[in-house]
Parts: C-alpha cells; structure tokens; sequence
C-alpha cells in the first residue's frame, strides 16, 4: 500500500475513534452535570486535566515552540473555549441526544467558512444539504403532544456547533504552520487558562457546592480521553484531510451520543429521534458524494490508438 494512502486510512481511523469516544463524552458531560457540576466548573476541570496531561507528553515540543505557535494555538484555543462553553450550558437544558445530533450540523457549516478561511468556495449542493439539515434539527425537537420545541440548550447547542465548525477549518489552516503536538498542547492550555478566568469571574461559587466523589471519574474521563486525546488525534488527522471531510467523520459523533445516551438509560427510544437523526446524518453523507463526477466516455473506434 503506497504510503500516502496508508497515512489517509490512519487519519481517517483516528477520526473515527475521536468520533467514538466524543459520542460517549455526552453521557459522561451528563453525569458531571448531575454531580452539581456548573458548566464552567466543568469545563476548567475538563482543560486542566487535558492541559497537563497534554504537557507531560509534549513537554520537548512545548519547550520549542515559537511566537507563531502562539498565534495559532491561542485563536484555536478562544474557539475552543467558546465551543465547549455553549455545548457544555446546552447540554444541561437540553437532551443528550438533541446536544450530539444538533452539535453534529457543524458538517454542513465547515465547507462555508473553509471557503473563509482557505478561499475554497463550497460545492453548490451544499446550500441544499444545509436545508435539508436543519429541517432534521427541526425534526429532532418535535414532542408528541407539544408539537415542534426549539428551546435555549437547542439553540446553544447550535451556537456551539458553529463555533465547533469554526474550530475544525481554522484547524486546517493552522496545521499546515504548526506542529500537531504543539497546536494540541497550547489550544488546549488557553481554553483552559479563559475556562478558569471565567469560573472565578462569573461562577466561583460552583467550586463548593460540586459533588466531585460523583462527578470527578466523569471528569477525567472527559480531561484525558474526550479532550487531551481526542484533539491531539484530531489536530494530527488534519493534517492528511480536509476540514470537510474531517468534519463529515467526526459528526459520526451525534450517532454514538445518541446511541450511548439510550444504551445508558438516559432516554428512550423516539421516532422523531431516529428520523430527525437519519436526515441529518443523510445531509452529512451527502456532502462528500459528488454527483458531477463521470466516467470518462470511451473513444470512438476509429480514434482509438493502434496495438
């Protein structure tokens, strides 16, 4: 197998593995939350925990680094900040179900703002994929009984996939000037350095009313695994993919939310669930389908080369 293509399917694996382990991190958000765990508390914790584990195991590449790295790794860092701050407060007045498939519609937003950050204008079947996906999300908040409901966690959870979207295309400018461990190491310790300013600023009094005996395995799962080794496999992919691709694989996401948030006991099993997340994920396997390719039309006898 030729070497590029051996380090696409490890891209594309590791993806898929940061796909996994996020669909699982929105039961874990769910099980800190319950602990009496402030969204702000939590993401501080969740970045603290990242950062130094991210350290440890960079600590050359981190002693290294230049005044350009900085630049990078910080506008990753405030995206990423901002990000699990809407998705983490959406999550806690929303489903989990509703918080992984709404934060799965950032598929349809990356190709926009790549087009922003790297001058690639997306394909024109993505104006149609993006109706199509919110039509899904619109789908996804229907209750029996109670008709459509879009309330503040869908909303937020929205916000956050845009910002997850922002996020994933700056990633694609930034690793391509960057180091993958570096850009790792520094998003993460600024989103945990704002994560903390804002915990002391606007919530301090969370830190002692938390349940940690309940909420801290969540919490380390989330720090180590769902954060630290999730972005470091992402910020690494990226540099053999695409933002748009990367984002197609990694909306797999709202599937495994989904799938752990019943498997759990959390939530039932509901129609509107499984259709609204079936048009969604349609939308999002349909942003890499190119419907213009052809095959190349056989030439006319006559002008077909001589054996």
């Amino acid at each position: 197998m030729p070497t590029a293509k051996r380090t696409t399917l490890i891209a594309d694996a590791c993806l898929v593995l940061v796909a996994v382990i996020w669909g699982s991190g929105f039961a874990a958000t769910q099980y800190a939350i319950d602990s009496n765990m402030s969204p702000l508390l939590l993401n501080a914790i969740r970045m603290l925990v990242a950062t130094a584990a991210l350290g440890l195991l960079f600590w050359r590449d981190v002693r290294a680094m230049k005044k350009s790295d900085l630049k990078y790794g910080a506008a990753a860092g405030v995206l990423l900040f901002l990000a699990f701050f809407t998705q983490t407060t959406g999550l806690s007045l929303t489903t989990p179900s509703n918080n992984a498939f709404i934060t799965a519609t950032n598929v349809v937003m990356v190709p926009f703002l790549s087009w922003i950050f790297l001058k690639k204008r997306p394909k024109n079947r993505v104006f149609a994929l993006a109706v199509l996906c919110i039509a899904g999300t619109a789908l996804l908040s229907y209750t029996a009984g109670q008709g459509f409901r879009f309330n503040l966690g869908d909303l937020l959870t929205l916000l956050c996939a845009a910002l997850f979207a922002g996020h994933i295309a700056f990633l694609e400018l930034a690793t391509r000037h960057t180091d993958a461990r570096l850009l790792s190491f520094l998003q993460m310790a600024v989103a945990a350095v704002l994560s903390c300013a804002a915990l002391l600023a606007f919530d301090f009094p969370a830190i002692a009313v938390a349940d940690y005996g309940r909420g801290l395995p969540a919490l380390i799962y989330l720090g180590v695994f769902s954060t630290g080794l999730c972005f470091f496999l992402q910020t690494y992919a990226q540099r053999h993919t695409s933002g748009p691709k990367a984002a197609v694989i990694l909306s797999m996401e709202g599937l495994f939310g989904c799938v752990f948030s019943v498997a759990l006991g959390m939530e039932p099993v509901r129609w509107n669930m499984v259709a609204g997340g079936l048009i969604i994920l349609t939308s999002v396997v349909l942003t890499e389908v190119d419907f213009g390719r052809k095959k190349a039309a056989p030439a006319p006898e006559g002008e077909r080369a001589a054996p």
